[in-house]
């Protein structure tokens, strides 16, 4: 799987995406008049939601996007904090017409590589939660929830990667 795209809801499904479903399509509908919720949402939401691989690829796609979001973002938070502080302290500080050309290379140098990588690490999440939430996949995991809410699972029972941190939808 590329590291750069998301996953597709393609056939080609990894196995283990399957293992993300909370509830299979069966058993939804043995729940009475939850057939036509879920056909009404999954029709406003472009998802069929009684089919297992289709829900397993949308779950699958949304843990994908969560998690490079959460990784780009922590580590780009990480980096950029001490780049600012150390800039920061180099404006702060610093002689810059006394100092050395060469000098002022090497004490520049780590905190601009720090700042670059942080900015780039950043943007990368915020293009991550773009493409979670222009691509429906936002929208489709909380026609998911809705489902599962109607059917009367409790949403504290879920996975902390599916639950909704507002407690009702994702934002």
């Amino acid at each position: 799987m590329s590291a750069r795209r998301p996953p597709e809801t393609s056939t080609a499904l990894p196995a283990e995406a399957l293992g993300l479903l909370q509830v299979r399509a069966v058993h939804l509908a043995e729940v009475p008049g939850l057939v036509e919720v879920a056909r009404a949402i999954g029709t406003d939401r472009g998802v069929d939601y009684l089919s297992d691989r289709e829900v397993a690829a949308m779950l699958h796609r949304h843990r994908w996007l969560l998690g490079r979001m959460n990784s780009r973002g922590a580590w780009g938070g990480l980096l950029l904090t001490p780049g600012a502080v150390g800039a920061w302290f180099l404006i702060d500080t610093t002689d810059w017409g006394t100092l050395d050309p060469v000098v002022g290379l090497i004490l520049c140098s780590p905190v601009v590589l720090l700042l670059a990588a942080g900015v780039y690490l950043l943007s990368r999440a915020f293009w991550f939660r773009h493409v979670w939430v222009r691509g429906g996949t936002r929208a489709q995991v909380n026609g998911y929830l809705q489902i599962l809410s109607t059917s009367g699972l409790a949403l504290h029972q879920l996975p902390a990667w599916l639950k909704p941190p507002t407690g009702k939808s994702w934002r």
